[in-house]
């Protein structure tokens, strides 16, 4: 899936994702990182064969978050503060070996991350499109929309603690992984950030 980001100045964020990010300017609206394509628009001009999704983050696969922080930030580009704004954390629980993160604040201040899953054996794979982070109140209606489109069900966690437990549940959708989580609140502007998803 190709995730669409609106934006008040669609020239102006294709600038600061080559220049921040090392994505590649495809033309037309589309940057690619690695083997994911995004889709820039402006707010209220979304395409009109989108997947009408507000999600939470885009996260892009890197061999190293470490090294991607450091470059990153040596840049010009800000740790975004209500996720990671000490740098890169860890979850040891998620898939077999854990996985380090570190988000960004992408064009429009919009988070993006970028994330290292640890695999055995060691391998450096390539960048690109690691999940889509959805947000939500109630888990199982979302996830029944996903279902709908033909997702199903590859891992379930629970981090935290009883007192503020946040469950986690991936997706696989088709070659993509969707990530629904029931953390906070979180309610998006209906026209702006990352507003839904587009067909390959």
């Amino acid at each position: 899936m190709i995730p669409v980001l609106a934006v008040m100045d669609p020239h102006e964020a294709a600038y600061a994702l080559v220049r921040l990010f090392d994505f590649v300017d495809l033309g037309g609206g589309r940057l690619r990182f690695g083997d994911q394509t995004i889709a820039l628009s402006a707010p209220g001009a979304a395409p009109a064969d989108m997947l009408d999704l507000p999600f939470d983050h885009l996260a892009l696969r890197v061999a190293d978050a470490t090294a991607t922080a450091v470059d990153f930030a040596a840049r010009g580009a800000r740790l975004h503060a209500a996720f990671t704004p000490h740098g890169p954390r860890d979850i040891a629980e998620f898939w077999d070996h854990g996985v380090r993160f570190v988000f960004f604040e992408g064009p429009g201040g919009w988070p993006v991350e970028f994330c290292e899953k640890r695999l055995t054996p060691p391998v450096q794979p390539l960048e690109g499109h690691s999940h889509y982070g959805f947000r939500t109140p109630d888990l199982d209606a979302l996830e029944a929309r996903f279902a709908a489109l033909g997702a199903t069900r590859v891992r379930t966690h629970r981090l935290g603690d009883d007192a503020a437990p946040v469950n986690v549940r991936f997706l696989a959708l088709g070659g993509d992984i969707i990530e629904l989580f029931d953390e906070g609140p979180f309610a998006p502007p209906a026209t702006a950030g990352w507003v839904g998803l587009l067909p390959r």
